[in-house]
């Protein structure tokens, strides 16, 4: 009896770790939800979403090798010339990304009458193939001729995001796949020179409206896409 009563109290207590377990695991989760959160919005201030005939510039982007959504080689030489509104997302994510991604539709929509170009660049390139990346591009009905899709070794990428547009990527191992990889969600201006120009908020229309009138702007003024 004794043996029983000694056996259901070490099950129960068992059964309450991992209750507990379970429990710790939701919270950590949501506290890295709101770091995400808090991180994906701190580029979204009056400071970094510059209004569209602004002076202010950020970063120089890096010289970088990645391969778009075709196979094909892609530089930054490539991508001078015209200025561009970039996002960072990927493909299996269950988080924020997909709204990003139906805003960055959005801003194609808005922008088809300018000279401006559209890049996503993904943050799970061990997974995010050119394959996977052009049978995303398909679904969301993307206009790859002036849409890319960019992926490449991940130290390239991370030290890209990092350095030239401020964005940190944190892998969580621990967390479901889709919610595995923390990372901002702005969308990025850069002008035809190749200079970030203002950071704007990607989760809701307001900020889409922004990055594209800036890069309008930009497109309409080529010769005041070099900062004074």
């Amino acid at each position: 009896m004794n043996s029983r009563r000694r056996n259901l109290s070490t099950t129960q207590r068992y059964v309450v770790l991992g209750l507990l377990s379970l429990c710790l695991g939701t919270v950590y989760a949501f506290v890295l939800w709101r770091t995400h959160s808090s991180a994906a919005s701190s580029g979204n201030d009056s400071e970094t979403s510059a209004a569209p005939d602004s002076p202010t510039a950020f970063n120089t982007v890096a010289p970088f090798t990645l391969t778009d959504s075709t196979g094909k080689t892609v530089t930054l030489d490539a991508l001078l010339g015209k200025p561009w509104i970039v996002d960072f997302v990927f493909t299996r994510c269950t988080g924020p990304c997909p709204v990003v991604t139906s805003f960055m539709v959005k801003a194609q929509q808005m922008s088809k009458a300018d000279d401006v170009r559209l890049v996503t660049i993904t943050v799970d390139p061990e997974y995010d193939t050119p394959e996977v990346l052009s049978q995303y591009a398909q679904l969301i009905h993307a206009d790859t001729q002036r849409w890319m899709f960019l992926t490449g070794p991940l130290d390239v990428i991370t030290e890209l995001l990092n350095k030239s547009f401020m964005v940190p990527i944190v892998k969580e191992t621990g967390l479901p796949v889709g919610q595995s990889i923390v990372h901002r969600t702005n969308l990025s201006v850069v002008d035809a020179h190749g200079v970030v120009r203002g950071y704007y908020d990607g989760e809701h229309i307001e900020g889409v409206e922004q990055a594209v009138a800036r890069a309008r702007w930009l497109a309409q003024h080529p010769d005041a896409s070099t900062p004074r």
